[in-house]
C-alpha cells in the first residue's frame, strides 16, 4: 500500500515538472504580448474528391487546418509537445510520429521531448481587435504544421493569425514534382484563407504568405496570382534559381512581372554562394523590380534548421530530413523567427522601428560568426495590375480608363501594363459579341500603341477599321501589319480582297 502511495505522489510530481522547470519549455524567448491560442479545425473541400480508404472510393478532400491567434490570457495550461503530435497523428500516418524524431533521437530523448510544454493554449479565446492573417505552405518531408509550431506560435505572440494545413499530393498522399500537385498546394491554401476569413478577428486586407521549402513555391505562385496577398516571405524554398524539376517556373501561373510585393527570402548560405557568386546564375532577387526585397543568408547546410525541428534537439542525422548536427541551431532558428516578425511588422502592420531594423541589419557587413546577413534591395512602387486596367476598360469604358492608362505609362515607362494577347481578345469581344464596335476600334488602337512593333496588332485594328465601313484606315493598318511581317497572310488577303471590291465599285 505505500508502494502504491509513492506511486501516485511520484505520478503527481512529473504532472507538475513541466510546468515549473525551464528546461522543460520547448522554447523559452522573449515573446510577444499575446498568449497564443491554437485551434483544430477540420473542413471538406467539396469541389475536389480524394481516396476514401478503399479501392472504389472517394470522398471530398479534407483540410485539415491548424489556426494559431492571438488570445485571451487564460487559466488553462498550454500545450504539450505531445498534445501537438497526438492531433498531429493523422498526418504521419501510418507512421503516427514524424521520422525525424523516432530516428533522429533516442527513446528517453524523445520522452522528454514529448514531455515539453508549448505556448499555445488550446481553444483559448480570442483576444480582442483584429489582426493580420499568415498563411503557411508545408514542405516535402515536413508535410505536417508540426513542423512550424514554434514559428507559428512565436508570430500569433506577436499579433498574428496564423493558418497552415498539411501537404497532400491531388490524388494520393504522397506528393510529387510536378505542376498538378503544386497547383493542388496552391488551392489548397486558397481553401484556407477563403475558410477562415469569415473569424471575424481577422483584418481582411492585410494578408501575408508564408512558405517552407515546396511551400515556398506554392506561396509564390499564391503571390502572383492572388493581388490580395500583401507580403512574402519564403524559407529554404528552391526559387532564388531554376530548380531540376522545372518547378515553379513551369506552372502557367508563374508570372514575374506579377511579382510586386515585398520578399524576404532566407535560404542557406551556400547556395547563394554556389550559384550566384560562383557559377553567376541569375536569379529571382536580382530580376525582381517592384517591391522591397530582402536576401537573408544563414550559415548551415541543414535544410532541418529552417523548421522547428531546430529546437526538438535532434543529434543523429536522417537522411533526407536532417543533417548532421553542428552548434548554433537554436540560436539561428531564433534569429530566422525574429526576422518573420520584423519583416510582417514591417510590411504589413506598417511599423517603422521593424522596417529600420531591416534596413539597418542590410549594412552590418561584421555581423559576426554564425549570425545571419541580409542584403536589402529596395523595390520600385508597384504599378496597378493588368487585371486593374482591363476591369476599368470593361467597367468604365475606354475613354475613362485611358487617362489612367497613360498616367501609369509615364510613371512606369519600362512596364508592360497590359499583354498585347489580353488587349487583343477584349477588343474582339467588344467588336464581335459584346456590341461596343466603337470601343473596340479604340481598344485596338491602344494596343498598336502599346505595341507598335506587332504586325497582329495592326492586322486587329485593319479588321476594326474594315467592319467599321472605313476601308481606306484599313489599307494603310493592314499595309503597315506586312511591313512588320510580309508573312502576314491574313493581312495580304484582305488587301487583296479589298483593292478587288473597290475595282469592281469603280467599274459599275
Amino acid at each position: 500500500m505505500k508502494t502504491f502511495k509513492h506511486a501516485k505522489i511520484c505520478f503527481f510530481l512529473l504532472f507538475l515538472v513541466p510546468f515549473t522547470h525551464a528546461q522543460d519549455i520547448l522554447w523559452d524567448w522573449e515573446s510577444g504580448s499575446y498568449t497564443p491560442g491554437f485551434q483544430l479545425l477540420k473542413e471538406v473541400d467539396y469541389s475536389r474528391f480524394y481516396p476514401a480508404g478503399n479501392v472504389d472510393g472517394l470522398n471530398p478532400r479534407p483540410l485539415r487546418i491548424y489556426l494559431w491567434y492571438p488570445a485571451k490570457k487564460a487559466a488553462a495550461r498550454p500545450m504539450l509537445l505531445k498534445d501537438y503530435i497526438h492531433l498531429a497523428a493523422y498526418d504521419f500516418r501510418p507512421e503516427r510520429l514524424p521520422v525525424q524524431l523516432t530516428k533522429g533521437l533516442s527513446e528517453d530523448d524523445l520522452k522528454l521531448l514529448m514531455g515539453k510544454r508549448t505556448k499555445a493554449v488550446r481553444d483559448a479565446v480570442f483576444a480582442e481587435g483584429c489582426f493580420p492573417l499568415l498563411v503557411l505552405g508545408q514542405g516535402l518531408y515536413y508535410e505536417s504544421p508540426l513542423s512550424h509550431v514554434i514559428l507559428c506560435e512565436f508570430l500569433a505572440s506577436h499579433g498574428y493569425i496564423v493558418v497552415s494545413c498539411p501537404l497532400l499530393g491531388t490524388h494520393y498522399r504522397l506528393v510529387n514534382l510536378n505542376v498538378e500537385d503544386l497547383e493542388t498546394e496552391v488551392r489548397d491554401l486558397e481553401f484556407v484563407i477563403g475558410t477562415v476569413r469569415r473569424i471575424p478577428e481577422i483584418e481582411i486586407e492585410n494578408l501575408g504568405v508564408i512558405g517552407y521549402d515546396l511551400g515556398g513555391m506554392a506561396g509564390l505562385i499564391l503571390s502572383m496570382r492572388n493581388p490580395g496577398v500583401d507580403a512574402f516571405l519564403s524559407l529554404d524554398a528552391g526559387i532564388l534559381f531554376g530548380h531540376f524539376s522545372g518547378l515553379p517556373n513551369s506552372h502557367p501561373h508563374y508570372q514575374e512581372n506579377n511579382f510586386t510585393i515585398p520578399w524576404m527570402h532566407i535560404t542557406q548560405s551556400r547556395f547563394i554562394q554556389a550559384f550566384r557568386e560562383e557559377q553567376g546564375l541569375t536569379n529571382l532577387f536580382d530580376r525582381k523590380s517592384y517591391g522591397d526585397s530582402y536576401l537573408v543568408r544563414v550559415p548551415t547546410d541543414n535544410h532541418g534548421e529552417f523548421s522547428s525541428y531546430a529546437m526538438f534537439g535532434i543529434r543523429d542525422a536522417v537522411s533526407g530530413y536532417w543533417g548532421p548536427w553542428i552548434s548554433g541551431s537554436q540560436e539561428r532558428y531564433l534569429a530566422v523567427c525574429q526576422k518573420a516578425v520584423d519583416f510582417f511588422d514591417a510590411y504589413l502592420k506598417k511599423e517603422s522601428g521593424p522596417l529600420a531594423r531591416l534596413q539597418e541589419s542590410a549594412h552590418m557587413r561584421d555581423a559576426g560568426e554564425g549570425a545571419l546577413t541580409v542584403e536589402y534591395k529596395p523595390g520600385q512602387s508597384s504599378r496597378p495590375s493588368t487585371d486593374d486596367f482591363v476591369h476599368l476598360i470593361i467597367e468604365k469604358g475606354i475613354d475613362k480608363a485611358k487617362p489612367a492608362i497613360e498616367r501609369t505609362r509615364k510613371a512606369f515607362p519600362e512596364s508592360v501594363l497590359i499583354e498585347e494577347d489580353v488587349l487583343n481578345w477584349l477588343g474582339y469581344h467588344f467588336l464581335y459579341w459584346w456590341g461596343r464596335e466603337k470601343e473596340a476600334l479604340e481598344v485596338f488602337k491602344l494596343n498598336t500603341s502599346l505595341f507598335p512593333e506587332s504586325a497582329n496588332a495592326y492586322d486587329s485594328l485593319g479588321e476594326a477599321y474594315l467592319t467599321s465601313g472605313d476601308t481606306e484606315s484599313a489599307i494603310r493598318c493592314y499595309e503597315k501589319s506586312l511591313e512588320l511581317n510580309p508573312d502576314n497572310a491574313n493581312a495580304a488577303q484582305r488587301l487583296k480582297q479589298i483593292r478587288k471590291e473597290n475595282k469592281l465599285l469603280k467599274s459599275q
